[in-house]
């Protein structure tokens, strides 16, 4: 999925993955992990005709859809955006990972194996709803289980520090299969944004930084960036 989902993801992948697989995409504020997984679902379900989910807890879905047409990405229709920001207003001690699970098996029951691909758009938001303890920990370990259950390719965004190791909470970087990391680097006075695979279960992959842009359909990784 990952190969037909983004342009110049050849560069950076010798092989593809394969549902159930879970991906963590981590980097620092401005470092376009939403229009990352949102060109990557986008090109890979038009291209496809599969049904994908992508849920927005911290973003609205008005500014994530502003942001995936100022790329100029057309959303297809077999991929449904739901909205949780609403929600966080509304139910403050709302379990939202059991809300999360059941909307899944509901679209699972509906599609059936065309439900092939979810974005939780983002893990900080949930933890920023909830304490993170012990308990959380179980519950997270479980929901990892579950999505695996679910037999499907699953990208889980999450904030990090620049120059730092992810910001996880939990276990979730032991637990997921893959961490994906979106960064910055500062060149002859130009930014330039970056992607680096971190980790990677049963794919060969590239352990250069790769510089990234935004092009006609979305975002294109360039090839290597070197020192």
């Amino acid at each position: 999925m990952l190969l037909g989902g983004m342009q110049g993801m050849e560069r950076v992948l010798h092989s593809d993955v394969r549902a159930p697989y879970v991906t963590m995409v981590t980097g620092p504020p401005g470092s376009m992990k939403s229009s990352f997984c949102m060109t990557l679902l986008s090109n890979h379900l038009t291209r496809t005709g599969e049904f994908g989910l992508y849920c927005t807890v911290e973003e609205s879905a008005d500014s994530l859809l502003r942001g995936t047409a100022s790329m100029g990405l057309k959303v297809p229709n077999n991929l449904q955006l739901t909205d949780f920001t609403e929600l966080r207003r509304e139910n403050e001690n709302m379990d939202y990972l059991k809300f999360t699970r059941r909307m899944i098996e509901h679209f699972k029951q509906q599609h059936g194996e065309r439900f092939t691909t979810f974005v939780l758009d983002s893990l900080g938001a949930i933890y920023s709803l909830t304490s993170v303890d012990e308990v959380m920990r179980k519950k997270m370990f479980g929901f990892f289980d579950f999505l695996r259950s679910m037999n499907l390719n699953v990208f889980i965004i999450t904030e990090r520090n620049v120059g730092s190791h992810a910001e996880l909470q939990g276990n979730e970087g032991f637990l997921a299969d893959a961490v994906i990391n979106l960064g910055m680097d500062q060149r002859n006075g130009k930014l330039i944004r970056t992607l680096q695979i971190e980790k990677m279960r049963h794919c060969r992959h590239a352990m250069e930084k790769m510089a990234i842009d935004v092009g006609p359909g979305g975002m294109v990784i360039l090839g290597p960036l070197f020192d």
